[in-house]
C-alpha cells in the first residue's frame, strides 16, 4: 500500500474522531476557557488534571505528563496499539477500512469476515441473556435458582451479562439461521460444531447446552467468545436420561479459538476491570468466571480471570499497561500449586512483577470471599512473594540446607535453568537475573561468583545444543530439498537481519509505528513483529536547542520547509528529535502540508505524539510575548548547531594531537586547521 494511500487512510479517520465526543463517551468533560477539563482516568485524580483541546484536537494530564491526539487516547485507554485504536475508532465512524493483507478481500456474510463474526456472537450472547433474564422456560428458572444459591445478584448478573443455553442441539443454529446466518458462521464464531448428516450433507449443533452462560469480551467490551459453566441440576437429568451412558462434561469450558478469540491473550473481565486496575496499580489474575464475579460482588473490582488456559507472556504484555503489578490468585489445591510452577518463566523473561497467591484450605476465591472479606483477600495479595520466592520456598520447603546436600543441589539448578532463558544482550534483563542471583545466594549461602560460572556454564551447554539441533535440521533440510530448488535469494526472499539496507528499512517503518496492517504485500504471519517498537518509548523528552528547534518549525511550516533540506541528523542529540525530523522528510517527500495535524496524523508511537502536543502548548504559553519571529529564531538555532559541530571537530583534533600518534608534518596540518577554523569563525560578516 502507497504512502499516500496509508496517510489518507488515517486522516479520514482523525478527522472523523472529534476528541470531545471520543474521550467524552467515558469521561464528564467541563469548559474551562478554549479548553475542556476532566479527571484523568490514568492516576487516582482528586481534581481535574487532564486538559482538552478542541481546537488542536489533543489532550494531555500534568500529572501523568501523557498526552497525545484522539489516537493516543484510545491507545492509552483501551491498551491498544496503533492498528488496533485506528479500527476501533474506523468503526466508531462507521469508515470502512481497506483490506491490509494478501489474498482475496473478505465478503460481509462469509465465515472469514470478523464483523459478521462478531455480530453473530453478539446475537447468540443476547439470546442467552434473555433467555436466563426473563426464565422463559423451566430450565431457565433452575439456572436463575442456581446462580441465585452460588450468591449471584441480580446486579451483577446484569453487568456480566449472565445467561442460560437452552439444553438443545439446536437453539443458537436456529437463531442465527433466522438472522440469514450460515452454518459456516455458526461454527467459525464458535456456537456451533460441524457434523455429517445420515444423507450426507452437512450440518452443525449447539456447542452450549443446558450451561450457565458467560459473555467473554474483548479488552474494550466487544463479544468475542462464551464460556459455559455446568449446572448440577440439568447435568444429573442429562446423564439420567441416558441410563449413565452420557457425562456431564467439563465444569467450565470456553468457546474454541476462533478469528475473534486466542484464549492465551484475551482475560475474562478486563473490559470491567481495567480503570480499577489503573488506580489500585495491580490486577488479580484469578481462574474462573465466578472468581471474578465473586470478587466484583466483594468490591474488588480489579480482577480478571484467565479463560482455561495458563497465565501468557501474551497476558502479562497486555496488563502490564494497565499496572505495573500482576498477583496470580490460585487455589490452594495441587492443582494450584502446579500452575504457580508454569509461570516463572515470565517473571525473569517478561520482567513482570509477578506475584503468586495460593489461598489457604485448598479455597478458590469464591469460596473464600463467601467465608472471608475482601480486605482479608487484600490482606494476602499484598504480602504475596513474588514468583522467584514462592518458587525457593517451595524448592526449600522440609529440607535442611547445610546437610542435605543432593535437594539443595537439584535446587539451585532448578533455579539457574530458569535464567539460561534470559536473553544476553538485554542490560536491564541481565541486572535483572544479576539481583536474583545475590537472593539465590543469600538463600543458600553461596557466594554469587561460584552462581555465575555455573549459569555460565548452563547458557554454553544450552547453546551448544541449540547449534547442534539448527546444524541438524538444516542437513535433514538439505535432504528434502529437489535437486534443482531455488536458493533463497531470489526476489520472494524476506529481508535479511544481516542487509544493512533492510535493516534500515525495517527501523524506518518501526520509527513510526508502521505495523502489519501496512504492509499490503507481505505474508501473513500470526507472530508479532519483532521489530516493532510500540511499547517502547525513544530515549528521551526533546530538550535545549532540540526543543527549540521543533518548537521553530511546529510555529512555522515555512521555517520547516527550508529547516528539513538543512539540518543534519547528526546535528541532533535525541532520537526523539531525530525521529521527528524523519517524518518532517517523510511528509515532504510525499507532498504533505509541514503542520502538526499531518505530524499527528503520520506518527504512531504515542510517546512522539506526546512531544508533539507538548511543543504546542509551550507555543500556546509562550503566546504573543515573544518578539523573534520564527525565521530569526531558525537562525540563531543553526548558528548554535554549526557552534556545537565546529567545537566537536575541534575536540577532536584536539584529541589527535594529545594522542601523540601522529607524524610532526600531520601535527603541524591539524594545528594549522584548528588556527585557521577560529580565525575564520571571529571574522566579523
Amino acid at each position: 500500500m502507497s504512502f499516500q494511500t496509508d496517510f489518507d487512510v488515517k486522516e479520514r479517520v482523525r478527522n472523523a474522531s472529534d476528541i470531545i465526543d471520543v474521550i467524552g463517551r467515558d469521561l464528564e468533560l467541563r469548559p474551562q476557557g478554549r479548553n475542556f477539563v476532566t479527571r484523568c482516568p490514568f492516576h487516582n485524580d482528586t481534581k481535574p488534571s487532564m486538559t482538552v483541546n478542541p481546537e488542536r484536537q489533543s489532550w494531555k494530564c500534568w500529572v501523568c505528563d501523557i498526552g497525545g491526539d484522539v489516537f493516543s487516547f484510545v491507545m492509552q485507554r483501551e491498551g491498544l496499539d496503533f492498528p488496533a485504536a485506528l479500527r476501533l475508532l474506523a468503526e466508531r465512524a462507521g469508515i470502512e477500512l481497506p483490506e491490509y493483507r494478501s489474498g482475496p478481500k473478505t465478503q460481509p456474510g462469509s465465515p472469514d469476515d470478523k464483523a459478521t463474526l462478531s455480530s453473530a456472537i453478539e446475537e447468540v450472547a443476547q439470546a442467552y441473556y434473555e433467555q436466563l433474564d426473563a426464565r422463559k422456560t423451566d430450565d431457565a428458572k433452575v439456572a436463575w435458582d442456581y446462580l441465585a444459591s452460588r450468591g449471584v445478584n441480580d446486579e451483577n448478573r446484569r453487568r456480566f451479562r449472565i445467561g442460560f443455553a437452552p439444553d438443545s442441539w439446536d437453539f443458537a443454529v436456529n437463531l442465527l439461521h433466522r438472522k440469514n446466518y450460515s452454518n459456516a458462521v455458526a461454527v467459525a464464531c464458535g456456537v456451533a460444531k460441524s457434523r455429517r448428516g445420515p444423507s450426507g450433507a452437512d450440518g452443525c449443533y449447539d456447542f452450549f447446552r443446558g450451561r450457565l452462560m458467560f459473555p467473554i469480551n474483548n479488552s474494550h467490551g466487544k463479544v468475542i467468545s462464551l464460556g459455559g459453566r455446568i449446572i448440577p441440576a440439568i447435568a444429573a437429568r442429562t446423564v439420567a436420561a441416558s441410563g449413565g451412558t452420557a457425562t456431564a462434561g467439563a465444569k467450565y469450558f470456553n468457546g474454541p479459538e476462533t478469528l475473534l478469540y486466542r484464549k492465551s491473550a484475551e482475560l475474562y473481565g478486563l473490559d470491567l476491570a481495567r480503570d480499577a486496575i489503573r488506580t489500585a496499580g495491580e490486577v488479580l489474575v484469578m481462574e474462573g468466571y465466578t472468581d471474578v464475579v465473586a470478587a466484583r460482588m466483594a468490591g474488588i473490582e480489579n480482577a480478571v480471570a484467565v479463560l482455561g488456559t495458563a497465565l501468557t507472556q501474551q497476558h502479562v504484555r497486555v496488563l502490564k499497561r494497565f499496572a505495573p503489578r500482576v498477583v496470580l490468585v490460585l487455589d490452594g489445591d495441587d492443582a494450584g500449586r502446579r500452575r504457580a510452577e508454569e509461570v516463572l518463566d515470565l517473571f525473569v523473561t517478561a520482567e513482570a512483577d509477578l506475584r503468586i497467591l495460593t489461598l489457604p484450605d485448598d479455597a478458590d476465591p469464591a469460596d473464600f470471599l463467601t467465608s472471608h472479606s475482601k480486605d482479608a483477600l487484600l490482606e494476602l495479595a499484598a504480602a504475596a512473594p513474588d514468583a522467584i520466592d514462592h518458587k525457593i520456598a517451595c524448592l526449600i520447603e522440609g529440607v535442611d540446607l547445610t546437610r542435605d546436600t543432593h535437594r539443595v543441589t537439584a535446587a539451585i539448578e532448578s533455579l539457574l535453568a530458569l535464567f539460561v532463558k534470559v536473553p544476553q544482550n538485554d542490560d536491564r534483563a541481565s541486572l535483572r537475573v544479576d539481583q536474583l542471583l545475590m537472593r539465590i545466594s543469600r538463600t543458600f549461602d553461596l557466594p554469587v561468583e561460584r552462581l555465575s560460572r555455573r549459569l555460565d556454564a548452563l547458557r554454553a551447554s544450552r547453546k551448544e545444543s541449540e547449534t547442534k539441533k539448527a546444524r541438524y535440521q538444516q542437513q535433514q533440510s538439505k535432504r528434502s530439498l529437489p535437486e534443482h530448488a531455488p536458493n533463497a535469494s531470489g526476489p520472494n526472499a524476506d529481508f535479511s537481519n544481516d542487509d544493512p539496507f533492510a535493516s534500515a528499512a525495517m527501523e524506518d517503518a518501526a520509527m513510526f509505528g508502521i505495523d502489519e496492517y501496512t504492509q499490503s504485500t507481505a505474508p501473513r504471519d500470526s507472530s508479532p513483529n519483532p521489530r516493532r517498537r510500540d511499547d517502547a518509548s525513544p530515549a528521551a523528552s526533546l530538550s535545549g536547542v532540540d526543543r527549540e528547534l521543533f518548537e521553530t518549525l511546529l510555529e512555522s511550516p515555512e521555517v520547516a520547509a527550508m529547516a528539513i533540506e538543512a539540518i543534519d541528523t547528526e546535528w541532533l542529540q535525541s532520537t526523539t528529535a531525530k525521529m521527528l525530523l524523519s517524518a518532517y522528510q517523510e511528509l515532504d517527500l510525499n507532498g504533505y502540508d509541514l503542520n502538526a495535524d499531518s505530524l499527528l496524523t503520520l506518527i504512531e508511537n504515542d510517546f512522539l505524539k506526546l512531544q508533539i502536543v507538548s511543543l504546542q502548548q509551550r507555543i500556546d504559553q509562550r503566546g504573543e510575548r515573544s518578539t523573534v519571529t520564527p525565521h530569526e529564531r531558525y537562525t540563531a538555532i543553526l548558528t548554535r548547531f554549526h557552534e556545537r559541530a565546529f567545537e566537536a571537530e575541534k575536540s577532536r583534533q584536539i584529541t589527535q594531537l594529545e594522542s601523540a600518534t601522529l607524524a610532526e608534518d600531520e601535527e603541524m596540518a591539524v594545528l594549522r586547521a584548528i588556527i585557521d577554523a577560529e580565525r575564520i569563525r571571529h571574522t566579523p560578516r
